[in-house]
């Protein structure tokens, strides 16, 4: 993604079940914390399945054809990343883009990104993604939200939305299993000191990913993968590593577990072509609390153009299914592309929350 003296603000959050926040209350609407619920239906197998990948379908989708406007396209960005990787697609429900488009304006009209509105300001419509989407005449089972403002115009419709995807906590949101989004622009802006907004609201959890399987991004046999990211990201991924936070490195490679999977003993690696290992930032939740059905490497340094790399992951998982920790070791291989010429981009401090174990 190409960007010249912009300023990238990225804001992530999950909201836990609505039974799970005190009757029908939805995400908390209180700013410090959130209540997570682990609940889940579904039957436990007698003969544990062996963890594997989801089957992607890959270059076999295409890409979305955009049409310029930043809302249609990010909701076809959406759904394409979903079918490339075997996934539902979404629903838009138009009640939702009245609550995601609400925010949009309340963060453009403050000049600032986030999760939070606060009473009395102008274009309040309730404090926490939960309480807007109740208030735009919605009723879910949960609420996850992200959110990007951007200095200056979006120099393209899908400028914000592929931003938001290549961020490891941010993608963990497209891809989990949601069945409803709304999503919503602010007003238009050619002001470099004000934030371009945009905002997704989804809703309506409903576990289609069987708990067996796992999600990987870049997804095996992808291609034109971009090389680098700026790890502009709150939660940042290198968290544990805070060097490297706000510069450019390699693109963030990540496993995603379905339902409230958790992962523990994992050994995430990186290596090129010849087998010579890629350094890199290993994160999942036994590391880093915000990385919940998640695990993740970024590596230190951009990867090399037009270069093929296998990443292997190996530990255990549990979840509703597989109550007792069981081992897998999956495998994938993907290709990068060309690196486009990214400006370093600075986010403000404190845009995250963390993320619960489950939408429910």
């Amino acid at each position: 993604m190409k960007t010249t003296n912009k300023t990238i603000f990225l804001a992530a959050l999950a909201a836990a079940a609505l039974a799970a926040c005190g009757g029908g209350g939805g995400s908390s609407s209180n700013p410090t914390g959130q209540t997570s619920s682990t609940g889940q239906t579904g039957s436990t197998a007698s003969t544990p399945q062996p963890i594997s990948l989801l089957a992607a379908t890959g270059a076999s989708v295409g890409s979305p054809t955009l049409t310029g406007d930043a809302v249609a396209d990010s909701f076809a960005y959406a759904n394409n990343k979903r079918a490339q990787l075997g996934l539902s697609q979404l629903k838009q429900i138009a009640a939702v883009n009245t609550a995601a488009q609400n925010h949009a304006i309340y963060m453009h009209d403050a000049n600032a990104v986030g999760h939070y509105e606060v009473a009395g300001q102008p274009g309040f419509t309730g404090v926490a993604p939960s309480d807007r989407v109740k208030a735009a005449g919605y009723t879910t089972n949960s609420v996850g939200e992200i959110a990007a403002g951007i200095g200056g115009p979006f120099t393209s419709s899908a400028e914000a939305v592929d931003g938001l995807f290549d961020a490891p906590f941010h993608r963990a949101i497209f891809l989990f299993d949601t069945t409803g989004v709304g999503l919503g622009q602010g007003p238009a802006n050619t002001d470099p000191a004000k934030y371009s907004t945009l905002v997704g609201d989804f809703v309506d959890y409903v576990q289609q990913t069987p708990d067996y399987k796992l999600v990987a991004y870049p997804y095996d046999g992808q291609t034109n993968v971009k090389p680098s990211w700026v790890a502009n990201e709150s939660p940042n991924p290198m968290a544990n590593a805070p060097t490297y936070i706000g510069k450019t490195v390699g693109y963030p490679v990540t496993l995603s577990a379905a339902g409230n999977g958790a992962f523990s003993n994992i050994n995430f690696s990186i290596a090129d072509a010849s087998g010579n290992a890629v350094p890199c930032q290993e994160t999942d939740n036994t590391n880093n609390s915000e990385s919940t059905r998640l695990a993740m490497c970024v590596p230190f340094q951009p990867l090399a153009n037009n270069a093929t790399y296998k990443a292997t992951v190996s530990g255990s998982l549990t979840n509703t299914s597989i109550p007792t920790a069981q081992a897998f070791s999956v495998s994938w291989s993907f290709t990068t592309g060309v690196a486009a010429a990214v400006q370093a981009r600075q986010l403000p401090a404190g845009s995250g929350t963390a993320l619960p174990s489950v939408f429910n």
